[in-house]
């Protein structure tokens, strides 16, 4: 054999020996007694352990605030019910929010007027009046949101509470704007005595409704004016929901005549 060949055949014999020698030990790509492969060097089991520990926190508490939203969408259940069956629900579907905020919304109106002894559906004229659904209006006079409330307005309301309106933009919220609006309306009607009334002190002020209603030349045609525009929209919606409850109780067939003893007087 010569030198060559020797030399190519001890090269082989050596490459195989450490190849065997490297499958004897463990490596960091190796296959555990277990059947799980071994964890890189540089990570430590506890390491991993962390890190598993905060997947599965993370995936708690995702767990947990997916149970809460549930919580409240069961709380607001009777709310919502009664939206729908008064028609609040279908209204609301004309402010263009999504069905998560058009759901808030028909709960805060019918809790916020059920809070203040107003009609729900009298805060619907009112909204159809102030801004057309539009969650997102703003008057000339800088009146904001569903209800118009005024940026002053707000802060005032809030400021008796001991709360704070840090930016006019949180009007645009439909809730809060709802609860200051018939908060609002509510203290006006115990001002002023009368729906009409109150309505005219919303739309004018205070302190313009009571000029106006002190002089009888022109409080007539003031409270012709926005009041009662708003309660023909109230009682339009009224007769409407008187409608459609109309249409979805069942027809009552007639049972059977009875004499005041029980006794049927069919064929007597």
């Amino acid at each position: 054999m010569s030198r060559w060949r020797w030399a190519w055949w001890a090269w082989a014999w050596a490459w195989v020996a450490v190849a065997f020698a490297a499958e004897g030990e463990p490596t960091s790509s190796a296959v555990s007694p277990s059947g799980a492969a071994s964890r890189p060097p540089s990570f430590s089991s506890a390491e991993a352990d962390g890190s598993g520990a905060a997947a599965d926190l993370t995936e708690r508490e995702a767990e947990l605030l997916r149970l809460r939203a549930r919580l409240a969408e069961l709380d607001d259940g009777p709310a919502y019910r009664e939206a729908e069956s008064i028609g609040v629900v279908a209204l609301v579907s004309e402010t263009g929010l999504t069905d998560r905020q058009q759901r808030r919304l028909a709960v805060s109106i019918v809790r916020e007027a059920r809070t203040r002894g107003l009609d729900p559906l009298l805060v619907m004229a009112m909204i159809r009046c102030e801004s057309g659904f539009d969650a997102f209006a703003v008057s000339p006079a800088g009146a904001m949101g569903l209800m118009q409330v005024m940026p002053a307005t707000g802060g005032w309301l809030l400021g008796r509470r001991g709360l704070e309106l840090r930016r006019t933009h949180n009007l645009f919220d439909v809730e809060l704007n709802v609860e200051l609006g018939t908060g609002y309306l509510e203290e006006l009607i115990r001002k002023f005595g009368t729906i009409e009334r109150a309505l005219l002190a919303y739309n004018a002020g205070p302190g313009a409704a009571e000029r106006i209603l002190s002089r009888q030349p022109v409080r007539q045609r003031f409270l012709e004016g926005y009041p009662a525009k708003v309660m023909r929209e109230y009682r339009r919606l009224k007769a409407q929901y008187e409608q459609d409850r109309a249409r979805r109780q069942p027809a009552r067939t007639p049972g059977p005549v009875t004499s005041p003893a029980g006794e049927n007087r069919i064929g007597s």
